[in-house]
């Protein structure tokens, strides 16, 4: 009996400080402006776990005009397998996906139904550097702003601590949401601000006025006001399709993608969504762990009866 309670602590020592290391990420900064990078942090993520990274920026159009929204120099240092990448426009009458990695590039472009676009391919998605991953197209009728999301899932495997980079291109104001989840729970949430902070610069005005026939009385008055300016810059990005190698250029083209629409409330310009962190993800060897402390105080207890 001494000896299983003995075991049985040891277990629970031995499961408790696998337990102690918990998954962990951070985006940084909290502002960027067109071209800067954004760093995802990622450390005790476990192989196999499911992984999902979202992308989703959100800034002004012109309706009728065109719109680009890009992520440059993507480093992804896991490989995500039985996985996908998909993407979803929302606001668009046309839209384009590109995907280039080294000599190969990857294009898909249709119509949207109803303002909606949606396409998804399936398949593993292999670590390393992809040097641009693009949505674009035209602004539907009516429409003042976009909204363009991205999402890369699948099974990770590769090293347990890694860091995520990309630079973001095609947006001079707006914002961008990353949002992380593993195995269908929420890792966190993040909003970053795209573009030079709003400054708020005093306008002084000044009137008076004179009396005549001589008299050279007058008044004056003085108005302070605040003006703030912002500028909309709609960027239209053509792509260069190279291929030093001549190695194979893969186009997939249709005008009639499948399409999925859902009904959802289309966030303006002036909602900003909060940044909020979810409740730190915790693994299940954690609970594992507490329970087998339990089960061995409980059995410490009964012996020394």
């Amino acid at each position: 009996m001494v000896k299983i309670s003995r075991y049985c602590i040891i277990l629970s020592i031995l499961l408790l400080i696998e337990g102690v290391s918990a998954l962990a990420v951070t985006v940084t900064p909290d502002r960027i402006e067109k071209g800067d990078q954004v760093t995802i942090s990622i450390d005790d993520l476990p192989n196999n776990s499911t992984f999902s990274l979202q992308i989703e920026g959100t800034f002004s159009a012109i309706p009728g005009g065109t719109f680009s929204f890009e992520t440059r120099n993507l480093v992804l240092p896991f490989a995500l397998n039985d996985g996908s990448l998909s993407a979803t426009l929302r606001n668009t009458a046309t839209n384009q996906l590109v995907v280039r990695r080294g000599d190969t590039e990857v294009k898909k472009v249709g119509l949207s139904k109803d303002g909606v676009f949606t396409t998804t391919d399936s398949g593993s998605i292999p670590a390393g550097t992809y040097d641009s991953i693009s949505l674009g197209g035209t602004v539907a009728e009516g429409a003042t702003n976009i909204i363009a999301s991205l999402t890369l899932q699948g099974k990770k495997a590769g090293p347990v601590d890694s860091d995520i980079t990309f630079l973001v291109d095609g947006v001079t104001d707006g914002r961008v949401v990353i949002t992380i989840t593993v195995d269908g729970g929420a890792a966190i949430t993040r909003t970053i601000l795209v573009g030079k902070p709003v400054t708020v610069t005093p306008t002084h005005t000044s009137s008076g006025g004179g009396g005549g026939g001589g008299g050279g009385g007058g008044g004056s008055g003085y108005v302070s006001a605040t003006s703030a300016t912002t500028t909309l810059t709609t960027v239209a990005t053509t792509i260069p399709v190279t291929s030093p190698t001549s190695a194979t250029t893969t186009e997939i083209t249709s005008v009639a993608l499948p399409v999925e629409t859902t009904a959802e409330a289309i966030r303006t310009q002036a909602q900003q969504t909060p940044a909020t962190t979810p409740a730190p993800w915790v693994p299940l060897p954690v609970h594992i762990a507490t329970l087998a402390v339990a089960l061995a105080i409980i059995i410490c207890a009964v012996e020394r009866r």
